[in-house]
């Protein structure tokens, strides 16, 4: 049995979304806020990742982001000093069940660290108060995780990832990258900063054995699976729309798994200090039994 540390929640709860890119983080991370949105909590979901896309299903469209808010003639970010609360009320939207929406954006490509600008929009928003104006009591973060460098793991040091889900699947390279953020949560651990890992959500892409390669891998690493979310044409359908499974087929079985998460999410009492894997041969040895 894994033994946690005791989660200490505050006002807002502030869940952060890791995952590899394309592994389905945004779309479970807008299913899950939009759940927890039907089950009374006050919610909002901020994109940490400049193509701004994770709010999308939220508000049907991209929206504008934090950092376009504070871009300059020349487009360069501008000084955190220059955005009032009522700039910022600009590139913050109401999207679904009146679930508030922003997307810290980036700088242009080539110009300056993406990681950088995600920790001034996070800045800007606790300057601003706006958690404390709009009563959000859960704010999730929808993280890039592909590569965790000094900048995207900034928001893990300055108290805005404090309980971390990882979107992972049965995929070798998923898992990989799944194992680095695994490793930067450890190390910010042992420098005395309040992170863990909640749980690895399963995104399932139909791997052969995938269920049993997932929890095999959160077994040798130390974490739990909160969930195991089946792949299903249902999520395409929806994104169609341009909408959340939760919206656009509420009665579905997929709504049903995606309310089951949010609840599993809403009961967590515990995170888990991870003990990653040297790299992809001993997770590849790890799950050996399983693969074909």
């Amino acid at each position: 049995m894994l033994e946690g540390k005791e989660l200490v929640k505050g006002v807002p709860r502030k869940v952060a979304i890791y995952g590899k890119g394309g592994v389905g983080k945004s779309v479970t991370a807008s299913n899950l806020s939009a759940a927890l949105s039907l089950m009374g909590e006050r919610v909002m979901q901020i994109g940490c990742d400049p193509k701004r896309d994770s709010v999308a299903l939220l508000t049907h469209r991209l929206v504008p982001s934090i950092l376009e808010q504070l871009a300059s003639e020349s487009r360069e970010i501008a000084s955190i000093e220059g955005l009032t609360a009522e700039r910022l009320n600009e590139v913050i939207f109401s999207g679904y069940n009146n679930i508030l929406c922003a997307e810290s954006g980036g700088p242009r490509p080539g110009t300056g660290c993406a990681g950088h600008g995600v920790m001034l929009a996070l800045q800007m928003l606790e300057k601003l108060e706006v958690f404390k104006r709009h009563n959000i009591s859960f704010a999730i973060f929808d993280i890039l995780g592909d590569v965790i460098c000094g900048g995207f793991a900034q928001p893990m040091r300055s108290g805005y990832c404090q309980e971390i889900y990882i979107v992972a699947n049965g995929e070798p390279l998923s898992l990989l990258v799944t194992n680095n953020i695994l490793k930067a949560v450890k190390r910010l651990a042992g420098e005395g900063y309040g992170v863990g890992v909640a749980g690895i959500v399963d995104n399932q892409r139909k791997v052969p054995n995938e269920k049993q390669i997932v929890e095999e891998f959160a077994l040798q690493v130390g974490v739990p699976v909160i969930d195991h979310i089946p792949r299903s044409l249902t999520v395409q359908e929806a994104e169609a729309q341009g909408k959340t499974v939760i919206e656009a087929f509420p009665r579905s079985d997929q709504a049903a798994i995606y309310h089951r998460l949010a609840q599993r999410v809403l009961d967590n009492r515990h995170i888990y200090i991870p003990r990653p894997m040297a790299g992809m041969d001993e997770i590849i040895e790890s799950i050996s039994a399983y693969l074909r």
